[in-house]
């Protein structure tokens, strides 16, 4: 009885097999950006905070650098080779202005991108340097990036956001 069964449903089952087999493949999503996206010039327009309650200043130093105040205006270059640096313009009270060179990337890691950076103080191998920043590539386009870091600011997360324009 069983094998009777079986031969009435085998076609059946063949056929399902053979139409999901022959089924257009689904695309898998790329991610918010390609490395092609990051690189170039880019000038650091403005930064936000999310979760800080409204109306509450935030006074943190960012990048090691100094105060939001200091990297606003800032201009990037991020070569195709990972050499690149950023620049300094602002003379506000704190601001060291100047070039820094630094080695960037660009990974995957699952469904996000990070862009990560290491500054090189002169002459120093990237390889020698162990600490850096990464960031979570929010998007980017042809004219626009907007990086994410996340710290912990009165034991919450607070997010901030790094929003670029390219020259």
């Amino acid at each position: 009885m069983a094998q009777t069964t079986l031969r009435k449903i085998a076609p059946f089952l063949a056929g399902a097999l053979l139409a999901v087999s022959c089924s257009s493949s689904k695309k898998v999503s790329s991610p918010v950006a390609q490395r092609e996206d990051v690189k170039g010039n880019w000038v650091l327009n403005t930064i936000t905070y999310d979760g800080v309650p409204s109306g509450q200043k935030v006074k943190i130093t960012l990048l090691d650098e100094g105060s939001e105040a200091c990297l606003t205006g800032s201009t990037w270059s991020l070569p195709n080779n990972g050499n690149g640096s950023y620049t300094i313009n602002a003379s506000a009270a704190g601001c060291t202005p100047g070039q820094r060179n630094i080695v960037w990337s660009y990974q995957k890691s699952g469904d996000q991108v990070i862009f990560q950076y290491k500054i090189l103080p002169g002459g120093v191998k990237p390889k020698n340097v162990t600490d850096g920043y990464r960031f979570k590539l929010v998007s980017a386009s042809e004219t626009s990036m907007q990086l994410q870091s996340e710290v912990s600011f009165e034991g919450k997360p607070l997010y901030i956001n790094y929003s670029f324009s390219k020259q």
